[in-house]
């Protein structure tokens, strides 16, 4: 059977077999959010959320152009019933991989890798951005949770690497710089570790006007001038 791969993190990509697939944009929009969905969406649902700008009857149209398009016997992307929508059972997705990982991380390079993308960069729709905005929060969650299993297995390489992509993911999280912070001094390296804190501190004050919290701020403070 041919291999059917649908990426949503770092952007959009549909792999059918050894490469790519042009898809148009339509298409490549409601392939995408039965993607991030489980469950079946029924059509008109995914009519209204494809086309928001238009009447009912032309994004029935469009949605009736897209799957026709997409729905061919040789590479089952879309399952299609009465009244719903769903993906292909073969089709694998990256953004479902990377959230098992975020929902019981291991300790796996992979892991860190699938963690620090973005989900669809660009896109605006509003189903996407709820989307984003969940993956956000679980990503941070779960690196920071991935640094500290790197750490107790002695693993730094990796542990650093998790905890820097937590801090780029979102350079004013505090947990994340506390992390990093953490790791130089656990390596014996204090200078680095003022510098984290600096440098946290410096952005804290310019864009928000706060200070950082006590908790990180005892790490280094027997350190400080």
């Amino acid at each position: 059977m041919t291999r059917l791969h649908i990426q949503l993190l770092g952007g959009f990509r549909l792999d059918c077999g050894p490469g790519p697939v042009h898809v148009v944009p339509g298409a490549r929009r409601l392939l995408a959010l039965l993607a991030l969905r489980d469950s079946p969406v029924p059509r008109r649902v995914a009519a209204a959320l494809l086309w928001p700008d238009t009447t009912e009857r032309r994004a029935g149209a469009c949605l009736r152009s897209s799957l026709w398009r997409l729905v061919k016997p040789e590479t089952p992307l879309i399952v299609v019933t009465e009244d719903a929508l769903v993906l292909g059972a073969e089709v694998d997705v990256d953004f479902r991989r990377a959230c098992a990982f975020a929902a019981a991380p291991g300790a796996s390079p992979e892991a860190v890798t699938m963690l620090k993308a973005d989900l669809l960069p660009g896109w605006w729709q509003p189903w996407v951005e709820a989307e984003r905005d969940w993956w956000h929060q679980a990503r941070l969650r779960a690196l920071e949770v991935l640094s500290d299993r790197f750490r107790v297995s002695g693993d730094r390489h990796h542990a650093y690497q998790a905890a820097l992509a937590a801090v780029q993911t979102d350079p004013l999280r505090e947990s994340a710089h506390r992390t990093l912070v953490e790791l130089h001094l656990a390596d014996g390296n204090p200078a680095q570790a003022v510098r984290q804190y600096q440098s946290y501190r410096t952005r804290l004050r310019a864009e928000l006007g706060l200070e950082p919290s006590s908790h990180i701020h005892e790490l280094v403070r027997p350190l400080l001038r």
